[in-house]
């Protein structure tokens, strides 16, 4: 049964409270996710690829829509790899960490696209997967696997074994076939833009075509001629095809809307259950790609906003590896009667093509990740379970934001023209609703107590100390020392105003979030007293009844003036 310790806090404020110019009230944290501050991740390289790490705030530019915006917020987040003199630890690593300690600093959750990808395809990754195992996982690493479709899962585990019977299991879903066929993208044109339901049509004087008032659209057309030539309609029979063709490309297309729905429900858990833990943090989807219609393009940005929200990296694996698109595309059962036909075909197979890639670029481009397109699986796997060394998240506030729901455009560049290249977030949509402050002071308390970065626009000290009660028990102290110096204070008729809001966080030695406690310091500081209360700062004292083990804290502050962050965390070992 796991251990929910007692907590007692004992908030100091360095003798300030009496005078009434600070007052503390006791809230209980509840996390929830909305949507206000933007956080756009950023991956700096060198001309070798190698992520630069050491740049500041003011050596980046950011824009919405072509339009300058100030960097509320910004962090550096440094990846396990790149804290420990090992350097790398990926999947399949059997470097060992000088370092280690019993608390894991890193969790891997690879994503296997069982919907799309081929039987084929599928073994050559299990392939990969097993050969990179052969190596094991490295002590402070948890690996999980899961299929999209949902159906096969693996938690968070460092037993290779658990990951091998997992792997084992995956076999692509069996779809539901259709006769004549006809792809999710060419349905996806169709509903885009479906023509005229009932044109009226005759057969052409060959028999085996027709014409239609008002004309077909190019895809209801390519449809309807697949059809008549897998069907063999010809004569007044090929008037049935237009009909046939369209319903077809319906059925096709909710299909296909089905199952990208229950994709984007498998990656979000996934993001959930990555957010709740910390240290470094990694998707892996694995897969061919998929098209997404343009319904469902806000869906894949309220993911990526969700992973960046909770400091999910996303790296993706293209299964098809380096590939050659077949110029002469054609249906297995079914000659074409009509060159047009055969074009049109081709043309849009092609079209499928690049738009599935650009999904898994975009999602890994978004969210500080990589993507891997080439034939080394096994390879591919390892690098993908890293994260970057260096990856900056750059927080802003829309200026003149509009709830409209509509999408906008950013760029990210750095100053000075330093040569190095950027890849960075490409855009978010706008909220459709307007959301009040308390509920985003709530989300970004959130994101920032399950987060590895360290905020520093508030300085922080954090210390930790603890001392036996019993041979099994102890009692952890946090002291924790926030510089107001640069606080923000909003001035009043008779005072200098500003609220903090501050958390402290107890996770396990699995990364569990165990449990939290939340304050309120109002600060009402008169104008003589200015000086004096910021050279003072705030100092905070948290007690924690705790088991021997071992134990991460988190400490997050933000104000309501500036919304200004502060964090810091320690991982202390109780033997």
């Amino acid at each position: 049964m796991r251990y929910w310790p007692c907590i007692v806090l004992s908030l100091t404020l360095a003798a300030q409270t009496h005078t009434g110019e600070v007052t503390v009230r006791d809230e209980t944290p509840t996390f929830q996710s909305t949507v206000n501050l933007v956080r756009v991740p950023v991956v700096v390289r060198d001309k070798s690829g190698k992520p630069v790490g050491g740049l500041h705030k003011e050596d980046f530019r950011l824009t919405d829509k072509g339009k300058p915006q100030d960097i509320a917020q910004f962090s550096l987040e440094s990846s396990a790899g790149a804290k420990s003199a090992s350097g790398e630890q990926g999947l399949g690593s059997d470097t060992p960490d000088a370092h280690a300690t019993s608390l894991p600093t890193r969790y891997v959750v690879f994503v296997i696209d069982d919907v799309h990808l081929s039987v084929d395809q599928i073994g050559n990754i299990r392939t990969a997967m097993m050969k990179t195992l052969d190596r094991g996982i490295p002590s402070q690493q948890r690996v999980g696997l899961l299929t999209l479709s949902g159906t096969i899962s693996q938690e968070l585990t460092n037993d290779v074994g658990k990951i091998r019977e997992t792997m084992a299991k995956i076999q692509p879903v069996a779809a539901r076939s259709h006769f004549p066929p006809a792809t999710f993208y060419a349905a996806s044109l169709f509903v885009r833009s479906p023509g005229e339901e009932a044109p009226t049509c005759t057969p052409n004087p060959n028999g085996c075509s027709l014409s239609c008032t008002p004309a077909l659209t190019d895809v209801v057309q390519m449809q309807t001629m697949i059809t008549a030539d897998c069907l063999q309609m010809c004569g007044y029979s090929i008037l049935e095809a237009p009909p046939i063709a369209r319903a077809t490309l319906r059925s096709v297309y909710n299909e296909g809307l089905e199952q990208a729905t229950n994709a984007f429900h498998v990656l979000n858990n996934t993001v959930r259950l990555l957010g709740s833990m910390p240290g470094d943090r990694v998707m892996v989807l694995v897969s061919p790609g998929m098209y997404l219609p343009d319904e469902l393009q806000r869906s894949l940005y309220e993911s990526i906003d969700r992973a960046t929200r909770s400091g999910v990296i996303i790296n993706t694996l293209d299964a098809r590896g380096v590939y050659t698109v077949d110029p002469d595309v054609g249906i297995s059962g079914c000659a074409l009667s009509q060159p047009a036909t055969q074009q049109q075909l081709s043309r849009l197979y092609h079209e499928a093509q690049s738009q599935e890639g650009l999904l898994l670029d975009n999602l890994a481009a978004s969210t500080g990740g990589t993507a891997v397109n080439d034939n080394d699986f096994a390879s591919g796997l390892n690098r993908l379970s890293n994260p970057p060394d260096y990856v900056y998240y750059l927080g802003f506030y829309p200026r003149d934001l509009k709830p409209d729901g509509k999408f906008h455009d950013l760029k990210v560049t750095l100053a000075n023209g330093q040569a190095f290249s950027v890849q960075a977030r490409k855009g978010y949509w706008a909220p459709d609703h307007i959301e009040d402050a308390a509920t985003v002071i709530k989300r970004e308390i959130q994101e920032a107590v399950f987060s590895n970065d360290t905020m520093n626009d508030l300085p922080l000290d954090l210390d930790t100390q603890f001392y036996k009660t019993a041979p099994a028990d102890a009692k952890l102290e946090i002291t924790a020392h926030l510089d107001i110096r640069q606080l923000h204070l909003r001035k009043t008729e008779d005072s200098n105003r500003n609220d903090v809001t501050v958390v402290c966080a107890l996770f396990d030695g699995s990364g569990n979030y165990l449990q939290g406690v939340q304050k309120v310091v109002e600060l009402r500081i008169k104008d003589a007293s200015i000086e004096h209360r910021r050279k003072l700062g705030l100092t905070l004292q948290n007690t924690f009844d705790v088991k021997r083990g071992v134990y991460m804290v988190r400490v997050v502050a933000r104000d309501t003036e500036g919304r200004q962050m502060a964090a810091a965390g320690d991982t202390v070992e109780i033997p």
